[in-house]
């Protein structure tokens, strides 16, 4: 009967059971047991036992039914019997009240979302039917590998779980450790178990061709001659002096923008790691992930690479594969979502959002052995700085280590070893504060700046903060300018066409003028002649200065800084994107109406201390909910992007590539014979390929469904009529010809 039992149609179930337990036995070895206060003999048994448990209830007759004929059979949820069993076995093992009902929580939940940890209530007579209908040769066969009888009433043992899990509940007090040990089984478990499904036998190959050698190299050829370039230099030899007396695992590096921070971030990184420590490269915006990456590729020159060793994770990566063992795309996904890599860049939403999460997350358990670069980490919302400073002072306990990389470094973390030591004292921009001026007013100062940009050569960035505002800006000048001589930038034009603008404004030695929203801020490696920004909180004013004379081609650039008044309302721009609070801080520390580059560091230092002792650092009250384990509230609660109004997500049907994988998408979910976890990933990357054309939108998705087609949850706006909605300069537009609200 052993070998009739199944727990995938391709995969025999006692071959599943053994085979998660040996990957997650693998992943195991690695993790630092003892810090969590678990001995590791122990600890690779309670790992064993789980995975042995986990898919316990496949064996019932009601599961093999509806595995051999999907068609025909009614799913039975396997996990409750499951999660029974694994807590019964573990505390027949010797385990103790808080890891046995950690076991039955993450095999309870190893195919949904944690729910607030606890008891959880289930359908006695249901779990019991299930429970009796297990052939006997298979639970001999589980009794011998777990070494306990399964001499249990389902009623008793139901009984005495939920009595010691409320009593666990009630009287323990959690702690971020116990929530880092909870996703770090569920991890090992959820991973080993997909792996085992997709991959069966297969042993995943990471390629580590990036190494410190290769850094040095391509640094060795970079330019030389002129303040910037011996500035780089400089700083370069600084960062590598100082890694030789690191004693700490929570580093900072605090310097001015463009001075080249990135390869010192890859420095410290590739200095810190051995044969099994991640990299992860996180970053605020996916439009400077593309310039990170294009510096690490630089790097690898010469030398043949795929995403086993560079891995590009986010909703518009394309990752490929060179080994022909991962041309299925179920192995491809779980390379993916597993990150499998060397080194993964990525945005600070995928981090954070896997961090502070009531989701499944396959790589949880690997950032415990990992070097985490964050780039810019300015941009994190201080409503998250206590929760994320306590999370990573815990995971740096560990064999973690964390870079927080930045021109203007808030106080996140009280204790961090700095290491820029020096001062790289550079002077490239002055910035200069204006009073309040109208939105009509505003615009006829953009067209006059414009033209004397134009008329000297110059490059022209002007940065606004609503969408709105932006595409107004941009009409204004296009009146008067050809749209050779502009660019447009916003999330208002699909992705596709802001990387190839981008790229453009790289390019271009000419004159032109940048209209832009927010997207051209942080990191991005492009540099204007002059800046004009309407008023945004003190990091955000800073990290568009550093767009402007970035090379140090002239002595001093001017960043201009306006308070935009909107001409009806008398309300200003900056109020419907940030924080009252920051806006006010600003404006007390900014007083003075010019100030230049080399203050900097002072001013910013003033502006994040006022914000720690004034704002609220734990707004969503995350620290007591990771505490308390609840998992549902720390889901609801954790969102990096703070959404201020409602949108909706639109395909944009916009070039042939467009239309193909449009055509894709339903050919693959019409496909009736294609396997189940093959569709699964097929779906996932034509869905990656189709966020180059997905925008979101300010508006209600409701108001646009009897206007657009809606296709498999997507919004589509269709090739032959483009024209209403899509415009090749300025984006989405919102056409009142074709709806009828």
């Amino acid at each position: 009967m052993l070998d009739g039992l199944k727990s995938h149609p391709d995969r025999l179930l006692v071959d599943h059971l053994i085979g998660t337990s040996k990957r997650a036995q693998e992943k195991a070895q690695r993790i630092d047991w003892q810090t969590f206060g678990i001995e590791k003999g122990r600890a690779l048994k309670l790992v064993h036992l789980c995975c042995l448990s986990h898919d316990f209830a496949k064996a019932s007759r009601d599961f093999q039914d509806y595995i051999n004929a999907p068609s025909q059979g009614v799913h039975v949820s396997h996990a409750p019997l499951s999660a029974l069993v694994t807590y019964h076995v573990l505390r027949k093992n010797g385990f103790d009240v808080k890891h046995s009902a950690f076991g039955y929580f993450i095999v309870r939940h190893h195919h949904g979302e944690f729910s607030d940890f606890g008891f959880i209530q289930e359908n006695r007579e249901k779990i019991e039917r299930q429970f009796f209908s297990i052939p006997s040769d298979f639970k001999k066969w589980f009794e011998n590998s777990v070494s306990i009888s399964l001499d249990f009433s389902i009623e008793s043992l139901l009984n005495e779980i939920e009595k010691q899990i409320d009593s666990l509940c009630f009287f323990t007090d959690f702690s971020f450790k116990d929530y880092l040990l909870l996703q770090t089984l569920s991890s090992i478990l959820i991973s080993s178990d997909r792996e085992d499904a997709a991959l069966k036998d297969l042993t995943i190959t990471i390629s580590k061709k990036l190494t410190i050698e290769m850094l040095e190299k391509y640094i060795s050829q970079l330019p030389s001659g002129g303040l910037i370039n011996e500035m780089r230099k400089k700083f370069n030899d600084h960062i590598k002096q100082n890694l030789r007396h690191v004693d700490s695992n929570i580093l900072s590096i605090t310097a001015p923008t463009g001075i080249g921070k990135t390869l010192a971030n890859l420095r410290v990184a590739l200095s810190m790691t051995d044969e099994n420590t991640l990299i992860v490269y996180a970053l605020p915006f996916i439009n400077i992930i593309d310039q990170t990456l294009d510096t690490i590729y630089r790097v690898l020159s010469g030398v043949e690479f795929d995403s086993t060793t560079v891995l590009p994770y986010h909703h518009l990566a394309d990752p490929s594969y060179e080994d022909p063992l991962y041309e299925q795309q179920s192995i491809q996904n779980i390379l993916i979502e597993g990150w499998h890599s060397q080194i993964v860049v990525t945005t600070f939403v995928s981090l954070f959002e896997s961090l502070f999460t009531n989701k499944k997350v396959p790589f949880f358990h690997k950032l415990l052995n990992s070097v985490i670069v964050l780039d810019e980490v300015q941009s994190i919302p201080h409503k998250y700085w206590k929760p994320l400073a306590e999370l990573f002072e815990e995971m740096a306990k560990f064999n973690c280590k964390i870079v927080l990389s930045t021109a203007t470094q808030p106080m996140i973390v009280e204790k961090t070893k700095e290491l820029v030591t020096d001062k790289f004292e550079l002077n490239r921009t002055k910035l200069h504060f204006h009073r309040e001026i109208s939105f009509s007013d505003f615009k006829r100062v953009a067209e006059e700046e414009a033209k004397k940009s134009l008329d000297k050569n110059e490059k022209l960035l002007i940065v606004l903060n609503t969408i709105r505002e932006s595409k107004e800006v941009y009409e204004a000048l296009r009146t008067s300018i050809s749209k050779e001589k502009l660019c447009y930038l916003s999330s208002n034009v699909i992705p596709k066409h802001r990387f190839e603008r981008t790229r453009r404004i790289k390019q271009t030695k000419s004159a032109m003028v940048c209209v832009s929203t927010q997207v051209v801020e942080a990191g991005v490696d492009v540099s204007f002649d002059k800046v004009i920004r309407d008023e945004a909180p003190f990091d955000s004013i800073l990290q568009v200065a550093g767009r402007c004379n970035r090379n140090y081609t002239s002595s001093l650039g001017d960043v201009h800084v306006y308070k935009v008044i909107e001409d009806e309302r008398k309300r200003s721009f900056s109020s419907y994107i940030y924080d009252t609070l920051l806006l006010d801080i600003t404006r007390e520390i900014l007083n003075q109406g010019q100030i230049e580059e080399r203050n900097f560091p002072d001013l910013s230092k003033k502006y994040f201390t006022n914000i720690k002792k004034r704002a609220n650092i734990d707004k969503e009250n995350l620290s007591q909910l990771v505490k308390s384990l609840s998992f549902e509230k720390i889901g609801s609660s954790f969102h990096l992007i703070d959404k201020k109004y409602s949108t909706a997500s639109l395909f944009i049907e916009y070039d042939k590539r467009a239309m193909k994988l449009r055509e894709e998408l339903n050919q693959t979910l019409k496909d009736s014979k294609m396997e189940k976890f093959e569709k699964i990933a097929r779906v996932a990357k034509l869905l990656r390929q189709m966020a180059m054309y997905t925008i979101e939108v300010p508006i209600l998705r409701e108001k646009l469904e009897g206007a657009l087609i809606v296709e498999n949850g997507l919004l589509v706006v269709p090739h032959d009529n483009l024209r209403y909605w899509y415009n090749d300069e300025i984006g989405f537009q919102r056409s009142e010809e074709v709806m009828m609200f």
